[in-house]
């Protein structure tokens, strides 16, 4: 497939010249450019199509190519996605690497544009802009996973979800929470850790427990011998 900068779509006129970072979300089975402000921020009834540009050493640029699929877009829009992503490919030389990224299975690549992670939001283009009232908030709890990057998932809010393994990344988490208040809380809003299952400098782990159901014990990992 060969696609001339005349035949390009208007969206991606200019794309991937520098290094850095480009995001256009699918509307209306068009590619429209995310401002910058906004980037990392997807809705889970939408796809995305991300490009990062990278200069090497020799002055070469390297393009790595992203569509992103939110869990509830629909089949038109994911099929948009994956067609201007081939049409930008081959806009910038055929020679980018393209990546399907569904939510909740990025790559590890991908992630890493986004600091200090990804946490997608309910809805799509038709709500992207609405404003939530405080009320229509509700319970969320996320996971911190992985080593070298730790992705954020969003887990049923239940007591034995909770494990040692997932409570290992306590830096990240801070990091995680910080973002939060910040991007969607405007910054107010109050931060307790809790470790071990005990709320640190208070002893009251009642109101905490009770998002989940009440206190269970987190459980460990046990050593195994296989003969």
């Amino acid at each position: 497939m060969s696609v001339s900068m005349r035949d390009l779509d208007p969206a991606f006129q200019g794309a991937g010249q520098k290094a850095g970072i480009e995001v256009w979300r699918i509307e209306n089975f068009k590619p429209v450019p995310v401002p910058q402000s906004s980037y990392g921020n997807f809705f889970t009834g939408d796809s995305y199509v991300v490009l990062k540009t990278n200069a090497l050493k020799s002055g070469a640029l390297r393009h790595d190519i992203h569509y992103w699929l939110g869990k509830d877009t629909s089949q038109d829009e994911a099929g948009t996605a994956a067609l201007k992503t081939i049409e930008l490919d081959a806009a910038l030389g055929g020679r980018a690497v393209q990546y399907r990224e569904v939510q909740g299975h990025e790559t590890e690549r991908f992630l890493s544009y986004f600091k200090p992670c990804i946490i997608p939001q309910d809805g799509g283009l038709a709500s992207a802009f609405n404003h939530v009232e405080p009320e229509e908030h509700k319970n969320r709890l996320f996971i911190c996973q992985g080593k070298h990057v730790v992705h954020v998932k969003e887990a049923s809010p239940c007591s034995n979800c909770f494990t040692y393994t997932d409570c290992r990344h306590k830096a990240k988490a801070l990091e995680v929470m910080q973002h939060i208040k910040d991007t969607y809380h405007d910054g107010k809003c109050d931060i307790a850790t809790i470790e071990d299952g005990k709320l640190m400098s208070d002893a009251e782990t009642g109101e905490f427990w009770g998002f989940f159901g009440g206190f269970a014990p987190l459980p460990r990992k046990t050593a195994t011998a296989t003969l």
